[in-house]
């Protein structure tokens, strides 16, 4: 069985964000699908520099994944570039003698044609145009090469929404209704699906497929500065959006945030250490470049150096690059945790470690929901600082009142995701064009 991937793979690109949670949706899915079907023969379909091969842990085997790519750049070649792709792709489905050639000539359409199975997740967040018209575009003319060949993908689990543009909404609902399998990882976005398909479909339900990323823990964590010993205090976890720090990739408030994201940070840190004779771990999630609008390490440095003295020493900041699942190993030493980008909460509230989520999207609140913790997010648009970190600090005093129920829920949320992968064989495209 040869089972596609688009919209999510992983690539230590030093070019790249190194978007942890990307990288946790990548293993977590190629470890979903090989548990369904061992034997199966996996390739990502991504936008990217060049085709290449990309290594993945899975269940303490390393895996070798082919990457076929397309570009967006002019300076491209032909053949991969998304514009041709889509028109080679019009060209084979209205001319059926051109087939053979344009499968021959074409690596992304060969690799289409040849498949068994195509599913898309669009990195989890992306099947909306929060983040620009132009990457929902690009998305859209990814998946649409695939439905012009092939007539059917699968959705994978990813939340739908929000459109802010009637031609989002548009293509949103021509993508849903000519998708055999559409999965929605919360119950809101199942509900926007829904409201976008025709009467006869059903739009599925399953928790985020990070919920079943495995766990490594280093057997050294590097933190800045250094403990001094290895001590038994508590551990609170911290993870500093470098986007929301930075007002977004427009540096003005992209998310319409009533927050006013780095004094509050400031301000929770002040407060949280107050509460506790413990630490505050900030630990980023996303380890982009130093400068770069997407850096955790920059605002976490930030953050900490904002602090008053006497509390800086309390404050350690996690400065190696773990990968995905050494990074959920150290979040597994939090005993609370807060965390601005989603995938850092999911690693928490994965391994039952008490959440707050403080979001600038309604995605927080819909993963959360999967596991009954939907009280525990703290939306930045709709509250100040203030409210805010009030908020956290009583959900802080609360931790464990959940923390049992959690770590149950958590574990049904696995099973669930097993559950909802072992049923793909079962929806294999009959449909044979070449």
């Amino acid at each position: 069985m040869k089972i596609c991937v688009m919209g999510s793979f992983l690539k230590q690109d030093p070019k790249g964000s190194g978007n942890r949670g990307v990288w946790a949706l990548s293993s977590s899915l190629v470890g979903l699908c090989l548990d369904a079907v061992p034997d199966a023969k996996l390739t990502f379909l991504v936008s990217h520099n060049q085709a290449d091969t990309s290594f993945i842990s899975v269940r303490g085997k390393m895996e070798a994944i082919p990457v076929v790519h397309c570009r967006l750049s002019p300076k491209s070649n032909l053949q991969d570039h998304i514009a041709w792709i889509v028109f080679l792709a019009i060209i084979f489905r209205l001319l059926p003698p051109m087939r053979p050639r344009i499968v021959r000539a074409n690596n992304w359409i060969r690799t289409i044609v040849e498949a068994d199975l195509i599913g898309d997740i669009r990195g989890g967040d992306s099947f909306s145009d929060i983040y620009g018209l132009v990457r929902f575009l690009t998305g859209f003319a990814m998946a649409w090469t695939v439905l012009l060949v092939k007539r059917d993908m699968v959705q994978f689990p990813q939340t739908y929404g929000p459109f802010q543009s009637g031609l989002a909404k548009f293509l949103a609902r021509y993508l849903l209704n000519n998708s055999s399998i559409v999965i929605a990882r919360d119950i809101h976005s199942q509900t926007v699906a829904q409201s976008l398909v025709r009467g006869n479909k059903t739009i599925l339900l399953s928790p985020d497929v990070a919920f079943s990323l495995e766990v490594s823990r280093p057997s050294e964590v590097v933190l800045d500065p250094p403990q001094s010993s290895a001590t038994a205090c508590e551990v609170i976890g911290l993870n500093v959006n470098g986007l929301m720090d930075n007002g977004g990739y427009s540096r003005n408030n992209m998310f319409g945030l009533k927050i006013e994201y780095p004094s509050f940070l400031t301000a929770l840190a002040v407060s949280i250490l107050q509460e506790t004779d413990g630490e505050l771990w900030l630990i980023p999630h996303t380890f982009a470049a130093s400068g770069d609008v997407e850096s955790d390490p920059d605002g976490s440095t930030k953050l900490r150096e904002s602090l008053p003295r006497e509390l800086q020493r309390r404050v350690r900041i996690v400065s190696a690059p773990y990968d995905q699942h050494q990074i959920k190993g150290i979040i597994g030493m939090c005993q609370f945790f807060i965390g601005s980008r989603m995938h850092a909460c999911i690693a928490a509230l994965s391994q039952g470690i008490p959440s707050v989520g403080v979001a600038y999207s309604g995605k927080f609140r819909g993963v959360f929901e999967s596991v009954g913790m939907q009280d525990w997010v703290v939306d930045g648009r709709d509250v100040d600082n203030d409210e805010a970190i009030t908020r956290i600090l009583d959900l802080y005093r609360q931790r464990d009142r959940v923390r049992d129920t959690l770590a149950k829920r958590a574990l049904q949320a696995r099973s669930q995701l097993t559950d909802v992968f072992q049923r793909f064989e079962n929806y294999l495209p009959s449909q044979t064009y070449v």
